[in-house]
């Protein structure tokens, strides 16, 4: 029986973005995470229905630990991706993270992915958990998002579409940005299709990050992750998280009016839209990934 990128009309994700580079047609993507309660899927779903009247190319939901992600119960990361791979219609990544898993234990996961349809995943080697400054990766496991990659491509050949992270101020554990390129190369040369970055908020911190990549031989899309500011707590939670540094300009602007919701969001509007028209303009991006923190 032949896999379903051979019947007739299929295109994967990666001749989509390609489909749409080539035509200068921009598009976005969304990511999720999974919700704690039975309720908050439900929620969640609802939202997916509304959310694919805007035509997003593709969604992704996060490998989260408080969402029971190996099982398969109502709120597990593999049933909200396949809920709306398959009953949302939208073109659905799942994320998969080795940092705690052996590989027979990825093996397994990748299988049900595959089972319930899903044909992209992003590969992550994923958080230590929290206070364990000492990890070392189980013995049958991973360290490294490239040795995930591999494992994939060698147990499942090229059924998966393959994303990986990059890092636009370099990852926080690495030596230096330069070797967090060439760790990042390294994932690509393994067999990853395409890139999406961790969140950064000026135009130009991307830019330079695409040219450095072009320049080391990194030729597969680039695809820019931009979080619209959407509370003074929210900001503040997720920069701790990525260990980004903000810039002083909007410091400015959001500290005064923390509190104020409202005006935060309006203010992440308004820095979001100019961020985008400017990464546009300069012609470096195919399309923006958006982080939702599920709104």
């Amino acid at each position: 029986m032949h896999e379903p990128e051979y019947l007739s009309g299929y295109h994967s994700l990666k001749e989509k973005i390609q489909s749409r580079i080539e035509s200068k047609d921009k598009f976005f993507s969304l990511e999720f995470f999974p919700p704690r309660t039975k309720g908050g899927a439900v929620n969640l779903l609802a939202r997916f229905d509304r959310l694919r009247e805007g035509d997003p190319l593709f969604c992704d939901v996060t490998w989260h630990p408080a969402g029971n992600p190996g099982g398969d119960t109502e709120t597990s990361s593999l049933t909200i991706a396949g809920a709306a791979l398959n009953y949302c219609g939208l073109e659905t990544m799942l994320h998969m993270t080795c940092c705690s898993m052996t590989k027979s234990e990825i093996s397994h996961h990748l299988q049900r992915a595959k089972e319930v349809g899903i044909r992209n995943i992003l590969a992550l080697r994923g958080d230590p958990p929290m206070g364990h400054d000492d990890w070392v990766a189980p013995e049958d496991g991973f360290s490294y998002a490239a040795d995930l990659i591999r494992h994939i491509r060698k147990e499942f050949g090229q059924y998966f579409v393959l994303c990986v992270a990059g890092y636009p101020s370099g990852h926080p554990e690495a030596a230096s940005y330069e070797d967090d390129l060439h760790h990042l190369k390294e994932k690509v040369d393994a067999g990853a299709n395409f890139i999406i970055t961790q969140l950064f908020f000026k135009a130009q911190a991307f830019i330079k990050f695409v040219t450095d990549c072009r320049a080391i031989g990194i030729e597969c899309p680039i695809i820019p992750g931009i979080m619209p500011i959407q509370s003074y707590d929210s900001l503040r939670h997720i920069v701790n998280l990525s260990k980004l540094d903000v810039p002083q300009d909007i410091i400015d602007v959001v500290t005064p009016l923390k509190g104020n919701d409202e005006a935060i969001r309006n203010y992440g509007i308004h820095q979001t839209t100019t961020l985008i028209k400017e990464l546009f303009r300069a012609d470096m991006a195919p399309g923006v990934h958006f982080y939702t923190l599920n709104r």
